[in-house]
C-alpha cells in the first residue's frame, strides 16, 4: 500500500470558522465587520420597508389620508398584530435555537471523533514498543498507519463538508501526510470510490490485522481490543456528523416561517404609520421590527 517512509506535510487552508476577538475596542469594530455578518442581507430587507413606512407616513400628513390608515382602519387594536408578531418571533426563536443546537452537536461529534482515532493512532504507535521484530518492519508498519489515519481523517472532513472542490486527494485543502508516496493502485481506489471513511477504516483494520499477525502488534489482545472499540466509536461519532450535514432543517417548518416573514415585512409599515405621529419614526420603528426577524432568520 506504501512505498518506502517518506514522511512530509502538505499545506493545508484555513477552514471556514470565522474568528473574532472579543472586548474592548472589539465590541465596537465587530459590530461594523461584514465577514460572516447576517446584517447585509437583513438590511437589505430591512431598509426598503422602512422606506415604505416613511413614504406611507409621510403621504398620510401631507396628503389625503389612505383609508387603510384613517378612521376606518381594517386594524382598529393591536391586540391582533401583536399576537401575530410574538408568534413569528417564537417560530423564528426556535428555529435558531434548533440551528445552534444542531451546530453545537455538529462540533462534538467531529471532535469526538478526531480525539477517538487520534487515541487509537497513539496507542498503536506505543504498542510498537512492545514488539520484538525488527526495526525496520516496525518502522514501516507506523509509517504505513500514520499516513492511513492521515487519510482517514481528512476523509471524514471533506465527507462531512460535501464540497465539490474537495472531490479529489491532489486538491484537497485538508493536511495530508505524505498522500503521494501512496501506491498509485490505492490511490485510484480511493479517488473513485464514494465511501471513502469506510473504506480507510477497513484498510487500517487489516493492517491491523497484518501486524498482529506478523508480531509487530505483540500486545496482549485484550489491551489491543480497545483500539478497536476506539476506532468504532470514532466511526459513530463521524456518522452523527455526517447525519447533521447532510439532513437539512425540515422544509415546511422553513418554509412557513419564510411566509410569515412576508407577511410580517408587507404589515408592519401599515401597523406602524398607525402608531407614530413621525415619517421618520415610522421609518426608524419598522426597520428596527424587520431587522430583528430576520438576523434571527439569516442566522438559522
Amino acid at each position: 500500500l506504501c512505498s518506502p517512509p517518506q514522511v512530509s506535510a502538505r499545506p493545508v487552508a484555513l477552514g471556514a470558522m470565522i474568528l473574532y476577538e472579543k472586548g474592548g475596542l472589539y465590541f465596537f469594530l465587530n459590530l461594523f465587520r461584514r465577514e460572516g455578518s447576517v446584517y447585509p442581507f437583513a438590511c437589505l430587507m430591512a431598509l426598503p420597508c422602512a422606506l415604505l413606512s416613511c413614504a406611507l407616513k409621510y403621504s398620510s400628513i401631507h396628503f389625503q389620508q389612505p383609508r387603510f390608515l384613517g378612521a376606518e382602519a381594517t386594524l382598529v387594536d393591536s391586540t391582533v398584530w401583536s399576537g401575530f408578531t410574538f408568534f413569528v418571533g417564537f417560530l423564528i426563536v426556535f428555529r435558531t435555537s434548533e440551528a445552534y443546537s444542531r451546530f453545537c452537536d455538529g462540533c462534538t461529534a467531529v471532535h469526538r471523533m478526531r480525539a477517538e482515532w487520534f487515541d487509537a493512532c497513539s496507542a498503536l504507535i506505543a504498542f510498537c514498543r512492545h514488539s520484538s521484530q525488527p526495526k525496520e518492519e516496525i518502522e514501516r508498519f507506523q509509517h504505513k498507519l500514520i499516513r492511513l489515519f492521515s487519510m482517514f481523517n481528512a476523509s471524514a472532513y471533506m465527507s462531512i463538508e460535501d464540497s465539490a472542490a474537495a472531490e479529489d486527494f491532489n486538491t484537497c485543502r485538508y493536511e495530508l501526510i505524505d498522500f503521494d508516496s501512496i501506491d498509485e493502485e490505492s490511490r485510484g481506489m480511493i479517488s473513485l470510490c464514494e465511501s471513502r471513511v469506510e473504506l480507510v477504516f477497513q484498510w487500517i483494520q487489516q493492517i491491523l490485522v497484518d501486524g498482529i499477525k506478523t508480531g509487530v502488534l505483540s500486545i496482549p489482545p485484550p489491551i489491543l481490543s480497545r483500539v478497536f472499540q476506539e476506532l468504532g466509536n470514532g466511526m459513530l461519532q463521524y456518522h452523527e456528523a455526517a447525519k447533521i450535514a447532510s439532513v437539512p432543517f425540515p422544509f415546511p417548518y422553513a418554509q412557513t416561517c419564510d411566509c410569515l416573514l412576508l407577511i410580517h415585512w408587507v404589515m408592519t409599515p401599515l401597523v406602524v404609520c398607525k402608531s407614530v405621529t413621525e415619517p421618520g419614526w415610522a421609518a426608524l420603528f419598522t426597520f428596527i421590527l424587520v431587522f430583528i426577524l430576520w438576523c434571527l432568520n439569516c442566522i438559522a
